[in-house]
C-alpha cells in the first residue's frame, strides 16, 4: 500500500488516497465485514450521520473511480508489484492477491523425443517469496505504527476503533438479540455483576476516551462501568436486525464539578433528543444514571446511528445497552436488593440491586411463607435510602414492592407488631404511610408482603424516584418492579 499511495497515481488524487487506506486499514485490522456505505460517507467523505445511502450514491461512484485507479496503476508503474490490491465490483473489502504471471513460451520439442520437463530456479522463486513477505510486513508496519502514518500527512483522518470480525457479509447486521459496549479504551469485555459481558468500544469513530478509576461512583454495584468512557465528537454505527429495540444509554458526570455542567446532545438515526444535563438527571456529580428511549429500529442501511455532539463542555458517554423491545412500552425492570442475579417460577430474570444510594445490603436465610419465590426474600436492603430508576420519559408505570419481615419476629427478637415502622414516598408522593410488614402480614412473621401501585407517571427526567424514610427503626425493601402500562 506504500508504494501505491506514493505514487504520482494516487497522490494528485487526496480523496481516492483516503478511500484506499481507509479500505485497506478496515481490512488489515480485521474489520472487513463493518465496511458499509454508511461508514465510508462519514468516516471518509465528510458525510452527516443523516446520510441516505438510498438517496446519494457518492460512495459507489468513488469506489468506481477507485477501482479504475488502481487498475490504471498495476497496468503502469505497478505492474511488477508481486502483491495487487483488488476491490472486486460490488463490494468495498479490498483483497490483496499475487500477481497473475504470464505464462511460460512452450518449448520445442523434437519428434520422437521425450517432452523436456520445465525447470523452476528454486533461487528466484525463494527471492520472490521473501520480498511478498516483506511488502505484507511493511503494509503491517503503516497501519500499525503511528509515526508512519505521518509520512503522509494527506491522508490523515478519522479511523473506526477496531471490533471483533463477525465473518458475515458487510451488509448483515449482528445476530446477538442484546448488545453491550463499554465506551472506552479496553482490550477485553468487563463482566458486570449480572455476570453479563460488556464489549470492548467499537463501531465508532471520532472523540478520545478517559479513565478515571479514581472516583467513587454512586447508585451502581459497577463503578469501574462509569471510571470509563468516551468524550468528545464522536458516532456510533451500530449494526442491528431489522425490528423493535430498547436502547439505554449510561452516564455519570466525573469530568465537571463547577457550576457550569455539561449537557450532553444526542441524536438517534439523525434526529435530536432532547439530550441530557448528566449531573443534574442523576441529581449530583459521580452518580450513575441512563437514559431509556423505547421503540428504536436500525435505519435503512441495518445500522442505528447515535451521535454525540458538543464542544464547551463535551460530549460524553460511559456505556451503551440495546435491547429486544416491546412495540410501545420498555420493558419490565426488576430488582432485587440483593448482590446476585435472581430467577422466579415464571422465568422471570430479577437483577442485582442497583440505582440504590444510602442503607446497605442485609442477607436473611430463612423460610418464607405465602409465595413461590423464597429465594426473592432472603435478601433486603434496610436503612434509609432511594432509588433513582431510570424509565422511558412520558410514560405512565406500575410499581410493585415486595418485602417480609425476617428480623423482629420470635426468636430472633422479641419484638412484634410496631417494631419497624417507615414511610414511602414515590416522585415527591406518598405511597405508604406509616407501613409496618409484620402487621400487614396480620402478625406473622417470614412472610411475603406485596403491594402494588398504578398509574405512576415517570419524573420529567424519566426515573421513578423512591424513597424509604424511617419511623421506628430501620426502612426495609425485598425486591421492585417497574412496569409500563
Amino acid at each position: 500500500m506504500l508504494a501505491v499511495l506514493s505514487s504520482e497515481t494516487f497522490r494528485r488524487s487526496p480523496k481516492l488516497s483516503r478511500l484506499l487506506k481507509y479500505l485497506c486499514d478496515k481490512r488489515l485490522d480485521g474489520q472487513a465485514s463493518e465496511i458499509t456505505e454508511y461508514g465510508i460517507a462519514l468516516d471518509v467523505l465528510g458525510r452527516n450521520a443523516e446520510f441516505d445511502p438510498q438517496q446519494d450514491a457518492v460512495v459507489r461512484v468513488d469506489t468506481h473511480h477507485l477501482r479504475k485507479r488502481l487498475k490504471e496503476y498495476y497496468a503502469g508503474p505497478g505492474a511488477d508489484h508481486p502483491i495487487q490490491i483488488v476491490i472486486a465490483n460490488g463490494q468495498y473489502a479490498p483483497q490483496f492477491a499475487g500477481r497473475v504471471e504470464a505464462p511460460l513460451p512452450d518449448e520445442q520439442v523434437v519428434p520422437g523425443t521425450p517432452e523436456p520437463k520445465r525447470l523452476v530456479d528454486k533461487s528466484v522463486l525463494g527471492k520472490w517469496k521473501w520480498f511478498a513477505a516483506l511488502v505484507l510486513a511493511a503494509l503491517v508496519v503503516i497501519v500499525a505504527v503511528p509515526r508512519y502514518r505521518q509520512t503522509f500527512p494527506w491522508l490523515i483522518g478519522p479511523r473506526v476503533l477496531a471490533s471483533p470480525t463477525s465473518g458475515a457479509p458487510a451488509s448483515a447486521p449482528a445476530e446477538s438479540d442484546e448488545i453491550r459496549i463499554a465506551a472506552g479504551d479496553r482490550t477485553a469485555p468487563y463482566i458486570d455483576t449480572a455476570g453479563r459481558a460488556w464489549l470492548p468500544d467499537r463501531y465508532v469513530t471520532g472523540g478520545t476516551t478517559f479513565h478515571r478509576p479514581t472516583i467513587e461512583i454512586q447508585r451502581t454495584p459497577d463503578p469501574d462501568l462509569f471510571q470509563n468512557g468516551r468524550e468528545g465528537q464522536f458516532v456510533y454505527a451500530i449494526p442491528l436486525n431489522p425490528g423493535i429495540y430498547e436502547l439505554h444509554l449510561y452516564f455519570a458526570e466525573t469530568g465537571v464539578t463547577a457550576d457550569t455542567l455539561r449537557n450532553v446532545s444526542i441524536a438517534i438515526n439523525g434526529q435530536p433528543t432532547s439530550g441530557v444535563d448528566v449531573a443534574s438527571d442523576a441529581d449530583g456529580v459521580n452518580t450513575a444514571t441512563a437514559k431509556i428511549f423505547k421503540d428504536i429500529s436500525p435505519a435503512k442501511d441495518g445500522f442505528l446511528h447515535l451521535m454525540f455532539q458538543g464542544v464547551q463542555p463535551r460530549s460524553f458517554l460511559n456505556a451503551i445497552e440495546i435491547l429486544p423491545g416491546i412495540r410501545g412500552k420498555i420493558r419490565p425492570i426488576r430488582i432485587t436488593a440483593g448482590d446476585r442475579v435472581f430467577r422466579d417460577h415464571l422465568g422471570q430474570v430479577w437483577l442485582p440491586d442497583q440505582w440504590a444510594a444510602g442503607g446497605r445490603i442485609s442477607t436473611r436465610v430463612v423460610s418464607i411463607n405465602g409465595t413461590p419465590d423464597a429465594g426473592l426474600y432472603q435478601q433486603r436492603r434496610v436503612g434509609h435510602f432511594s432509588y433513582s430508576i431510570p424509565v422511558a420519559e412520558g410514560g405512565v408505570y406500575t410499581v410493585i414492592l415486595h418485602f417480609s419481615e425476617n428480623w423482629f419476629t420470635p426468636p430472633n427478637s422479641i419484638g412484634g407488631v410496631g417494631s419497624r415502622v417507615f414511610d414511602v414516598y414515590c416522585n415527591g408522593t406518598t405511597l405508604l404511610k406509616g407501613l409496618d410488614i409484620l402487621k400487614e402480614a396480620g402478625g406473622i412473621g417470614n412472610r411475603a408482603v406485596i403491594r402494588t401501585f398504578q398509574h405512576i407517571p415517570a419524573s420529567p427526567l424519566g426515573k421513578i424516584n423512591l424513597e424509604f424514610a424511617p419511623v421506628s427503626n430501620y426502612s426495609l425493601i425485598n425486591a421492585i418492579e417497574v412496569i409500563e402500562e
